[in-house]
């Protein structure tokens, strides 16, 4: 199929209106680095790409981040895609694997920006105290972002999200006060295993542009820290081909190109692919459920790997519960 019948078949206008973003991009570039992740969305962006990319002058560069942690479903996949586009698809990984990443800098828990103010204070031998920010600060001079996370110090600036308050989850502090973490916590694993691949791949293809696959109607921290379907920031120029594109183009998309996904997705019943197991999502325990059923090995290796904060999640949801229950703290 040519680039024009291919443009032509749109089904949206928000699917067309990628399109010629796309287009016009890779009419500028002569080496583009794309990111391959095996989920959903990255599955419509390689067609979009091997559809609309020019017959000459335009070099694409397939990747895909081993975290160490990966589904075999999404390794299939992987192949999957390399046989049907006729396409090589290079696995590259960051500085290190995540098992290796979290005993070297810290175990993730409830969220990125959770753990980035709990391993900050970790840092300055905290005692989790429930004292105001004040008195707090004056100990800990060296920690007030994340002393006023702490201390829900955010509210004389309304313009702040509710996450950066520790209040948002709900009975935390609490729990916290009473069962101060005995491990490391830290979102650098993240970092480690998969932002630095990417920071490495951009220097070993030396690509003027990377794609990823992003919507902005996904939600989530990735979506939201982007305005467009360009970025030039720190990592370099990016591109963004589905950023618009809501739930129904993607669906319809998909349907009209006839785009297959990842058992993962098919069989599994996954929501999201990337790390197994990974404590940042909410519904780690499904997904621990679901691993062990069509993954077991994978499964009980993560179990192995994210056991302290598992543990401490559960110990956090069960008081929770019991608070909740008797109504007082």
């Amino acid at each position: 199929m040519n680039v024009e019948d291919y443009m032509e078949r749109a089904p949206t206008f928000a699917v067309y209106d990628g399109f010629c973003k796309t287009k016009s991009v890779m009419d500028q570039h002569s080496r583009i680095l794309v990111s391959v992740s095996g989920g959903s969305d990255s599955d419509d962006m390689v067609d979009v790409v091997e559809h609309l990319k020019p017959g000459s002058g335009c070099e694409v560069d397939y990747v895909w981040f081993n975290t160490g942690i990966e589904m075999d479903a999404t390794k299939a996949h992987i192949r999957y895609l390399k046989g049907r586009y006729g396409i090589e698809i290079h696995e590259e990984s960051g500085k290190k694997k995540v098992a290796a990443a979290v005993r070297s800098v810290g175990y993730p828990f409830y969220s990125k920006q959770f753990s980035e103010y709990i391993e900050r204070l970790q840092k300055h031998n905290f005692k989790w105290e429930d004292k105001p920010f004040d008195v707090l600060y004056a100990e800990y001079p060296q920690c007030k972002a994340a002393l006023r996370w702490w201390c829900n110090n955010w509210k004389a600036e309304p313009h702040r999200p509710l996450q950066t308050e520790i209040a948002s989850a709900a009975y935390l502090k609490e729990f916290m006060v009473r069962n101060p973490p005995t491990f490391s916590i830290s979102k650098k694993c993240c970092d480690l295993a998969k932002k630095s691949a990417g920071d490495l791949a951009r220097k070993k293809y030396a690509a003027g542009i990377q794609f990823i696959g992003v919507r902005k109607a996904e939600g989530g921290a990735r979506s939201t820290n982007y305005k467009s379907c360009m970025s030039d920031g720190r990592h370099g120029l990016q591109h963004f081909p589905l950023f618009w594109w809501k739930s129904e183009d993607k669906a319809l998309f998909e349907k009209c190109y006839g785009i297959c996904h990842s058992e993962a997705y098919t069989l599994y019943g996954c929501r999201r692919t990337g790390c197994a197991g990974c404590p940042f999502a909410g519904r780690f325990e499904d997904e621990l459920l679901m691993l062990n059923q069509f993954e077991p090995k994978l499964g009980n290796a993560v179990s192995h790997i994210f056991e302290p904060s598992y543990e401490y999640t559960r110990a956090y949801r069960e008081f929770k519960m019991e608070v909740t229950r008797l109504g007082c703290c």
